[in-house]
């Protein structure tokens, strides 16, 4: 097996046992036995070991959650500065012709430089300013596919892309239910996950890593293209790139560059454009540099390619707060290899302002190669006057809607509410997630078939999904069912009544409460329901649970702060019974309960065998020091975490003294 082989086989491992985790911790029917998975995790971990190379999310790391009061200042080494801009190909043309380059995928995310040393990911720092940035090592370390240890055992500098990649983008705004609350690209959501005080919530959001260039080390590379390669050695991804000689025409380049962004689509990549740099290091570090950017290379932006179409109708879509946004629908128009048919049109004021009416010849684009969007409305120059048709009942209830009006960068932007606190439009989507796979897991309740029963009045609170053999006649009698489409529907409820805390905290939808801060939180009451309200009721600080932070914390006690919500929970949890687990460790251990961070190299053991051993015995091994840290335990070279846990008075235990209270 090729090293490449061994690279790729590794992550490969760390993907799979990753979703075999997440089975077996979220009670789906598991892929693999223990056996199996035991197997595989050994020769995952021998793997690493041979090759040196070890992915933040590996299994066999125990990544520790952080959670900082603030991002730290650090001052760049080596500045990074931007691009000079283009649109026009021929630029790109008359630069190779002094020397040999490459176009490469100019991924739009945050810029983020990583320094490794001696192998190991030591810090990693936004762009900032160019010249000053701020630290955000502790998210770093849950990206997806960033190294935490390479075999390269000198500095190296690298700079790279953050990233959110499309398929995820979508999946966080479907969750969203306000089109006001959305966001907007991929890279404002990368951006602000990037920049999480905590770690946790960066890691909800599967934030990527792909590195385009190398600041410092690999010295005795001179071409960048080829440095890059050896990136993909050390276990990054390898960005796109299409290699171009002094004499590549303007024909071949601009085939180039849309080659790369069909690529950008196949694999899901938000790009906002395509960038050229010199291959030679040697000759792009002779060209100096301006006070914005670097003279080595360019960058080529598309813009986004308006479209003329005709609106057809203006729909008012109601979401789960009630908001009541308005939909386009026009002639179905092909941006980017897509059809587009249908774009939001965010508010009341958005409409007002393009005075849209039925029929108008609109232009529209897919914003950053993803969001459709309605740029300009063509017939509204001649219209002197103009009012917004709006709906004085909602569509859904036929109860009655309100303006509201918002102050948004000193500008007044008006949305239109259903006042129903009933309105069963606002429940299908609370409904859908509360049967959905990572919740309540009941199969045979689609969207569809909520929206028949919430207006047949069977659904009005999500405990009536448990009574709904109550209607077997009348549901049994509807088009697409029948008696065993019922008792199908039946049995899968009864399933689903024997559950988890995590399972439940996650089907009721609590801002940022996903599956792995619903597990914490499960771990933390040993799966006990009763002794989870008990600790909401006595105003039990969260953030005690190491991997939760002051936001989630804050997010738990405005959701059942809500007199509703509260009654809800306790409601549901009438018709459920839940698996506790059983406390674990030895009670008689001087580590049993304590929170131990290991830092430094150990010669007994490795640190991950250690961190075992410690679990084992009921003690909680964080990645990271605070001041709710029991106890460090130090090995030789120890850094930053000795510092802080002095500064924090955190007793600290030598190899030796570990081992002889073992």
């Amino acid at each position: 097996m090729t090293n490449e082989e061994k690279i790729s086989r590794i992550k490969y491992l760390v993907d799979f046992l990753n979703k075999c985790a997440d089975e077996y911790y979220n009670g789906f029917t598991p892929t693999l036995s223990d056996a199996q998975y035991d197997e595989l995790f050994d020769e995952l971990s021998a793997l690493e070991k041979e090759c040196g190379v070890i992915l933040a999310t590996s299994p066999t790391q125990r990544v520790g959650y952080e959670v900082l009061g603030e991002l730290p200042k650090v001052t760049h080494k080596i500045p990074l500065l931007s691009l000079a801009k283009t649109k026009d190909p021929s630029d790109i043309v008359n630069m190779v012709k002094a020397n040999e380059g490459y176009l490469a995928l100019k991924i739009d995310g945050l810029t983020v430089e990583l320094l490794f040393e001696n192998g190991i990911l030591t810090e990693a720092s936004t762009r900032g300013d160019g010249t000053v940035g701020e630290i955000i090592t502790h998210n770093a370390k849950v990206f997806k596919n960033i190294p935490r240890n390479i075999p390269y055992k000198g500095l190296l500098r690298v700079t790279g892309e953050a990233y959110i990649d499309i398929a995820t983008f979508d999946a966080i705004n479907e969750k969203i239910e306000n089109d006001e609350e959305k966001y907007s690209t991929p890279r404002n959501l990368a951006a602000g996950s990037v920049r999480q005080l905590d770690s946790a919530v960066c890691k909800e959001r599967n934030v990527c890593f792909m590195p385009f260039n190398v600041l410092e080390g690999l010295e005795d590379v001179v071409s960048r293209t080829a440095k890059i390669d050896k990136l993909k050695e050390f276990g990054f991804t390898r960005i796109p790139s299409i290699n171009l000689s002094t004499d590549s025409d303007t024909k071949y380049i601009t085939e180039s560059i849309y080659s790369l962004k069909a690529t950008a689509g196949k694999m899901g990549l938000p790009i906002d454009g395509i960038v050229f740099f010199y291959d030679d290091a040697v000759y792009s570090a002779g060209l100096g540099r301006t006070a914005h950017h670097f003279k080595d290379g360019i960058a080529f932006k598309f813009g986004d390619p308006h479209f003329e179409t005709k609106l057809m109708e203006i729909e008012w879509s109601i979401s789960r707060t009630g908001q009541l946004t308005p939909i386009a629908h026009f002639s179905a128009v092909e941006i980017d290899n897509t059809v587009v048919e249908r774009a939001s049109l965010h508010n009341m004021t958005f409409v007002k302002d393009l005075k849209l009416l039925p029929n108008d010849r609109i232009m529209v684009s897919k914003r950053n190669m993803i969001i459709p969007h309605v740029e300009k409305n063509l017939d509204a120059e001649n219209r002197k006057e103009y009012i917004l048709k709006y709906p004085l009942v909602c569509p859904v209830c036929s109860g009655n809607t309100t303006v509201s009006t918002t102050e948004n960068n000193n500008r007044t932007v008006e949305v239109l509410y259903c006042k129903n606190t009933n309105c069963a439009g606002k429940n299908i989507k609370k409904f859908t997630h509360f049967v959905s796979k990572p919740a309540l897991n009941i199969d045979g309740l689609s969207e569809q078939t909520i929206e028949k029963f919430i207006k047949h009045g069977w659904l009005l609170r999500l405990r009536d999904i448990f009574s709904l053999s109550d209607y077997e006649k009348e549901i049994v009698a509807l088009e697409g069912f029948g008696q065993k489409s019922f008792d199908n529907l039946v049995a899968a409820i009864e399933a689903a009544k024997s559950t988890s805390l995590s399972n439940l905290l996650v089907a009721m939808n609590i801002d940022l409460i996903g599956k792995s801060a619903a597990k914490l939180i499960e771990d933390n009451f040993s799966g006990n329901v009763q002794e989870f309200l008990k600790a909401v009721e006595q105003n039990y600080d969260f953030t005690e649970i190491e991997g939760l932070g002051d936001i989630m914390n804050n997010n738990l006690y405005n959701w059942f702060s809500n007199q509703s919500n509260l009654e809800e929970f306790i409601a549901v949890c009438d018709y459920l019974t839940f698996k506790e687990i059983e406390a674990s460790g030895d009670e008689s251990s001087f580590f049993f309960g304590k929170k131990i961070v290991i830092t430094g190299t150990l010669e007994s053991f490795t640190r991950d065998e250690l961190t075992d051993k410690l679990t084992k015995l009921g003690a909680k091994v964080s990645g990271s020091v605070s001041s709710k840290t029991d106890l460090l335990i130090c090995g030789e070279n120890a850094g930053s975490k000795l510092t802080k846990a002095k500064s924090l008075s955190v007793p600290v235990l030598s190899e030796e003294e570990v081992l002889k209270l073992l």
